[in-house]
Formats: C-alpha cells, structure tokens, sequence
C-alpha cells in the first residue's frame, strides 16, 4: 500500500508540476532560512557550554543604584572581595580572580616578537577552569615567575612542531616584567566565550606594582561553587556580610551565572570594555525563522486546497471502491511529508554552500560537523512536523468530501476554502511588511548611530598604545610630531572614547550624603580638548601657563548637572583624595557607545595615560603614518609601531547592529520572495478557473485595463488589510527594540508606509504578470470546445 502512496504521491506532484515546484521552492527558502537561524541562535547558546561545571561557575558583579535613579552596572570588585566571601560564606568550593593587562604586551622569545593578550590568574583559575593541558599542569601558575600559553602562542613562537621539543622551561619577557619560565602549554579556548586568553602570568605579580585594597576595584572574581548552591540565595548573603563595611556597597553584588554572561551582560565596564544585552537578538530570529516558516506552511495550505476541485473526484472515487478516510488522510499527510523532506534536501544542500559566506556575515565560524547530530535529528523531525502541519487542514479538508456531492458535480461553493485562503494570504502578507518594517527600522538606527554628532571630532584621530618607553620620551616624541604639517595636534590620554574602563566616586564641597555617583575619569595631557574637537562651553583648557593645573580638573555639563553646579569653574573638586579646583566645563559629548546615555566625566591631569592621541590635517594620510612610525622608532625603538584610526574603531562599537541589519535584508527578500511565490500560485489556481470568463469578457470588449483590475482587485484588497493589521504589530516590536538604545532614531511614517508599498508592488508584479499573460490569450483557444 505504502508502495502505491508513493506511486501516486510521484504522478501528482509531475501532474501539477507548477504547483509542486512553488510548493518546493517556497518550503526548501524558509528551511534554508530556518537552518542558518538556528545555527547561529545554537552558537549563541553554547558559549561557555564547554567548561566542565559550568552551571557551577558564577562571577561577581555589582550594579550600584544611585540617588539620581541611575544604575552603574559592573562586572569588578575588589581584589580582597573573593577571598573575603570565601571565608565568611558555605557553598563556595573555590574562587580565582581575573585581570586582563591594560592592552597588549611586547611578547618576545628570541627574535619573535608580537603584541599579545596578557592576563593574571590567580593559581587556583584550572580549578575553576578546566582547560586541558598539552604540557605542564594544572600547578603552573604557584611559581610567581612562570607563565601558561596556549598552543596558539605555542606555535607562534616556538613553531607548528613545539610538541616534538621541550618547550617547558624556556624564556619568555613580556613587556619590561622581565622573564616569564613557560610551565605549562593549554588547549587554545573555543571562540564561543567571553574569555580572552594568550598568555597567563600568576596575579600574585600584580602586588610587585601596587596595593591591592579595597579602593580599587578593577579585578574581576569567578566562583566555583558546590553542588546545590542556590546563587540567588548567596548574592543576598553577600550584602549581610558586608554590612559592616563602609568601603563597598554589599547590596550592589551578585552572583551572574557563567553561561548568562555572553547573552545577558549590559555592563558600563566590562572585561573588554562596555557590553551591550544580546539575547534580544536570538528572541528576534528565533520569531522570524518561526515567521518564514510560517509563511511557507500557509503557502503549502493555500495552494493544496486551491487545488481541492482537481483532486475532489480521485477522492470521490477512492472512496467510493472503499477507501476509509484515514487512508485518504494518511495519503494526504504522506505526500506532504514527501514533499517536505524533498525541500529539506534543497535547503540542506543550500546551507552546505551558503555556510561560509553566511558566517563571513555574522563573523563566527559555524560549521556543520558529526558532533551536532542532535541538533541533525531535531531538524529532520521538524521537517516532519512541518510536513504534518502544512498538509493537517489540505488533508481534513479534502478527506471529509462525500463521493456523490464531488462526482455529481465537484464541490459544493461553500466548502471552496476561499476564506481560509483569503486570511492566510493576510496574515503571509502581514508578516512580510513587519519584516521589511523592521529592517528599516534597524538600518535607520545604525545609520543614525555612525553619523550622529558625538560631541567630538573622530576623523582623522590617529591613536597609539603608550607602550615600552614612549612615555619616558613623550615630550621628545610630541615635538617630532608637531614638526609635521600633516600633524595638528598630539596628546596623551588614559582612555579612548571605544573603550573607557574607568569610574569613581568624586567628592566635592556641599556634597550630601547621599549623592553616592559614579563619574567616569579620564587622566589627559595638555591639548586634549583641542585634539579631541571638544568644545568649552565654560572656563577654560588645560594649559602650560598654569603650573597648578596639574592638580585640577574640566568636567562635562552632565557632572556640572549631577553636582547641582550653575557656574562650576572654581568650585573644589577631590578625585582619588586628590584635590583640585574646576577650571573648566566641556560640552557634552558622547565618550561611550550610543547604546549608553551621557554620564558624568571628569578630566585630570593625574598622569597614568595609555593611548597617544595625534590630529591629522587633511592630506595625505601615508606621509602622516610613515612620518608618526619614524619618531616612535625614534624614542622607542624597542618596542614595533602599532596605530589605529578612531573612527574605525567606533565602527566596530556597532559590528552587531551591522551584521543584524544584514540578516534582516536577506531574510526580508526570502520572506517577500515566498509570498510573491504563494501569490503566484494562487493566481495561476484562480486564472485557470476564470480563463473562460476573461475570454468572454475579451469577446463581449473588454480592455486589458479592465480585465487587468478585475482580477487584481480582490488581492489588493488583503494586501491593504494585511497592511493594516501589520502596522500597529511592527510599532509594538519595533519601539521595544529601540528601547535598547539610550540615542533612538526618530521613527517617520513613512518607515511604515514604504514597507506596504514595496509589498503592494511586488504583489502587483506578481499578479499583473500573471493577468497580463491570460489577458492575452486567444479567447478561441479557451471557447472551441462551448
């Protein structure tokens, strides 16, 4: 029997091989969409899944609420917090604390020598953390004076074939720290976590360079705590312990789970700079991979009942020889399981090809491997569901016909599906103008934030890390530049508007309290207001003429707002017990990623920069680096010449919103292109219905025009009601989306209408196509046979 399904499942799909073939096309586009969805929401989710216990593994961060309603989210605490918990708190097996160098180090080993990422770990991080290791153990770090490297660094400066020698042992410097013994060589970590590691030197070397007190609260702590442990429960124990302690706030701290971290992090500071919350992204894809799949289903529906009169005398027949329903229905499901798992195989095959270029676009490195067979088995039963689903109603539908109603005369004109139809076309179009809605919308938002006025001045901005001894010979290195006509201005600064790390508490007189708020501070040297394009709106610019103003200080006017300041210049100022006097107030400007509001900032000339800045002048951009790279040989001639442009850097700040919009273009066309697909076919279904009527009517005079409306009107009708009902469902998402960003794009109405007239466009080119073409037909071709 099964045999004789298949047998006729083969024959009808070559007898309707237009439908079938719409049918296979507008099923294998939304699988094809739904797999690189899906591979890319599981990517998404697996970051961090490799660690063993990683559903033990918690990292302390705070999120202090200040008086004024703000939240500072950060992902440190103190250097003494972790062993302090561990001490007073059950259910904390183990701790290791986390310190990334500022930048990158001059790694050499012999005649190598690269940039690379250095971090501090304390000797208990592969109890935390269980990397494999290839050479050493887990004991390397005890030793203050060795250092753990992966087998990426391992290849890189001891060669491919580092295994076949004794690479233990052996020296490594990194910047002026002097030697580093290599103990122990690590797996290279997978790229699905927010850990950065290259090299791993023991954090016991950070108490050689300063105090690791309370004050300072740049480390970050993860904890491995023991089976059972409740985290929420432990993050309100936090705030007991800590009660007594005027120097931390207790009740900012909690527990944020290891594998929360990549999808669930919005930090003001972060362990590579600020994070922005990513898990709107996967909920977004996730609803339009269900949305297209959707679309496609309604496709399979409309088109099998369309067809129902073609097929309505076979059924009368079987039944008639004694075919039970369930047979039929059976017969239905089984030819639309077929079909479905044939588009599969297209899809399939299309992802095989796509995958590169797709990962090229989101920047990962997804790949389709025997180890994902789960995820393989999941998707050949949701193609089954799938087919199940497309072919439930056709399959009902068409099986509860009586035999003597469809062979007297076909069926009967209530039972035509022509309303089921009409809503699904609805709700197929709809969904397309919330697509094309929403990537408007998303592109808007990205061009707004690369051209939106930042308060300073971006391009041609050269940056380079203060490394080596540039900073010894930095007056001697800022003249050389100065020399340069192609050369504007030079400064030094401790952070660069993409990536600003650090925040204090600020003390100024008649301060409450209560006013507990966060200010970022940046340490500066002379010019940096005039190299940045700042603008004083107050006071006045650091300046070499007045020796004290190296102890004093220039704000923005959001710190002059929060301080409850109408005229600040003068006003005393402490930062870090550092006092000083207001000489002057900038205007604001954006020195973090648009997804962040304003907040406060303070400039002093406490000296600790890490980046040198230069302003170029128009011209010739080669002659401005070649000139910059022979003055940093000059005065510093140990370590290579590493620049960056400001304004590209501010471009990756928004690498994501980039990439999304990029998704939402291609799979807005795969959504636009099913419903145009769906739509052809019902117009075909509906032209080889009427082909007599548009004859006679061609007969009787009729105009092309007129046949033309006649036959498209009733689709512009839905696409107008699907436009309708898709609008004020677009607005929802869209304006939850743009909550995430503190600089919003000002929605247009015409971000809305231009979506229903592209949708009512492309219907009509699919309609007008079809209509022309019966249009002009011979009448005598459709009439001989009257």
């Amino acid at each position: 029997m099964i045999r004789n399904y298949l047998k006729i499942a083969c024959r009808n799909f070559i007898r309707n091989k237009t439908y079938s073939l719409i049918n296979v096309l507008g099923l294998a586009s939304s699988m094809f969409c739904a797999i690189v969805i899906i591979l890319w929401i599981n990517d998404e989710l697996s970051y961090e899944s490799f660690w063993p216990n990683s559903e033990r593994i918690y990292r302390l961060v705070q999120a202090p609420e200040f008086n004024d309603g703000t939240v500072f989210r950060v992902a440190t605490n103190p250097a003494p917090m972790p062993e302090f918990l561990q001490e007073r708190l059950s259910g904390i097996e183990e701790y290791t604390r986390f310190r990334p160098l500022d930048g990158k180090a001059l790694v050499r080993y012999q005649e190598a020598q690269f940039y690379e990422d250095v971090t501090y770990v304390d000797s208990t991080f592969f109890t935390v953390f269980q990397i494999p290791f290839l050479a050493g153990n887990a004991d390397a770090l005890y030793d203050p004076n060795a250092t753990v490297i992966t087998t990426q660094i391992a290849e890189k400066y001891f060669g491919k074939d580092w295994q076949q020698e004794d690479i233990l042992g052996k020296i490594i410097t990194v910047n002026d720290q002097g030697g580093f013994a290599v103990s122990g060589v690590i797996e290279t970590l997978s790229p699905n976590t927010h850990l950065n590691i290259d090299i791993l030197l023991p954090f016991r070397k950070l108490y050689d360079y300063g105090s690791l007190d309370w004050d300072n609260h740049y480390y970050y702590a993860y904890f491995l705590l023991d089976n059972g442990v409740d985290a929420q429960s432990l993050s309100q124990q936090i705030a007991e312990v800590t009660a007594n302690r005027n120097d931390i706030d207790g009740d900012a701290f909690y527990m944020q789970s290891l594998n929360d971290i990549h999808l669930y992090s919005d930090f003001d500071i972060d362990l590579y700079g600020s994070t922005e919350l990513r898990y709107p992204y996967v909920n977004i894809f996730t609803l339009i991979a269900l949305a297209i799949m959707l679309m496609a289903c309604i496709n399979f529906m409309n088109l099998s009942t369309a067809q129902s009169e073609r097929r309505a005398k076979e059924i009368g027949l079987r039944k008639t020889v004694g075919s039970l329903r369930r047979h039929i229905v059976g017969q239905l499901l089984g030819e639309s399981v077929l079909l479905s798992l044939l588009a599969s195989l297209i899809a399939g095959l299309a992802v095989l090809l796509a995958l590169p270029y797709f990962n090229n676009i989101v920047d990962k490195s997804i790949y389709l491997s025997s180890e994902k067979w789960p995820l393989g088995v999941t998707f050949l039963l949701g193609v089954v569901a799938i087919g199940l689903l497309a072919g439930s109603y056709p399959a009902l539908f068409l099986s509860r016909f009586k035999p003597v109603q469809v062979l007297k005369g076909g069926l009967p004109a209530h039972q035509g599906g022509s309303m089921f139809r009409r809503v699904l076309v609805v709700t197929q179009f709809a969904v397309s103008i919330i697509l094309i809605s929403g990537t408007a919308i998303v592109y808007q938002q990205f061009q707004h934030m690369l051209a939106k006025d930042l308060g300073y001045d971006k391009d041609l901005l050269v940056y380079m890390p203060a490394r080596g001894d540039i900073m010894d010979n930095y007056a001697g290195f800022k003249n050389d530049l100065l020399q340069q006509p192609l050369i504007d201005h030079v400064t030094a600064t401790s952070d660069i508007p993409t990536h600003t790390t650090r925040a204090t508490i600020v003390d100024w007189d008649g301060k409450s309290e209560d006013d507990q708020i966060v200010f970022h501070h940046f340490t500066v040297d002379f010019d940096y207001v005039a190299t940045m394009g700042l603008e004083i709106v107050e006071g006045r610019d650091f300046s070499p003429d007045f020796p004290a103003d190296t102890a004093n200080f220039i704000i923005n006017e959001e710190a002059a707002r929060l301080m409850g300041f109408t005229s600040p210049v003068g006003e005393k100022l402490t930062v870090y017990d550092k006092a000083g006097t207001i000489v002057g107030v900038v205007k604001d400007f954006n020195f973090k990623s648009l997804h962040q509001k304003l907040e406060p900032l303070v400039l002093h000339m406490y000296y600790s920069p890490s980046y040198i800045l230069a302003k170029a002048a128009p011209g010739n951009i080669t002659t401005l680096l070649n000139a910059t790279e022979t003055a940093w040989e000059k005065h510093n001639p140990n370590y290579p010449f590493e620049y960056h442009f400001l304004d590209e850097e501010y471009g990756r700040l928004y690498r994501s919103e980039q990439r999304m919009a990029n998704l939402f273009n291609y799979f807005t066309f795969f959504a636009l292109f099913i419903a145009c697909l769906g739509l052809i076919g019902l117009i075909n279904h509906m032209l080889e219905k009427r082909k007599k009527e548009v004859s006679i009517r061609k007969v009787l005079g009729a105009s092309i025009s007129s046949i033309l409306s006649l036959l498209s009107k009733e689709y512009i009708r839905l696409i107008l009601i699907a436009f309708l009902i898709a609008i004020p469902i677009a607005h929802y998402f869209i304006s939850d989306w743009l909550d995430n960003y503190a600089y919003q794009v000002d929605v247009q109405w015409w971000l809305y209408l231009v979506p229903g007239a592209l949708v009512l466009l492309f219907a009509l080119l699919s309609v007008g196509g079809q209509t022309l073409k019966a249009a002009h037909q011979n009448p005598v071709e459709n009439l001989r046979n009257e």
